[in-house]
């Protein structure tokens, strides 16, 4: 799939269940608010390495959870790329705007992770 069509959205825009699921409008939102993710999760590597030293325990599992975590919006992101971005990975049924608002990360539709 091509790259989206770069559109500004209002400030106050918020997606919602009553529009085109997956509207160009909805994935700018979602990209945009992956996008935010990443650049903070960056900014608190940086400064974290700062803070923890080497041999620090908990900095490994920090830093092996932001790295994950990071992993996963990359996925998100390239999956908006493909057209493929709030769907369930396990039926393609449609995740949910409200769930993807509250996480969007999330990959799977509740009741298959329930199986």
């Amino acid at each position: 799939m091509e790259e989206l069509p770069k559109i500004k959205l209002p400030e106050d825009y918020t997606p919602s269940e009553d529009e085109e699921y997956m509207s160009v409008k909805q994935l700018e939102y979602f990209s945009s608010k992956l996008q935010s993710m990443l650049t903070e999760l960056e900014k608190q590597e940086l400064e974290d390495s700062a803070y923890y030293s080497d041999e620090d325990s908990r900095s490994e599992k920090l830093i092996q959870h932001r790295k994950d975590k990071k992993e996963k919006i990359k996925e998100a992101l390239e999956k908006i790329k493909l057209g493929t971005y709030g769907y369930c990975e396990g039926t393609g049924e449609e995740i949910g705007v409200e769930r993807l608002k509250a996480n969007p990360l999330a990959y799977i539709v509740l009741k298959s992770r329930r199986g």
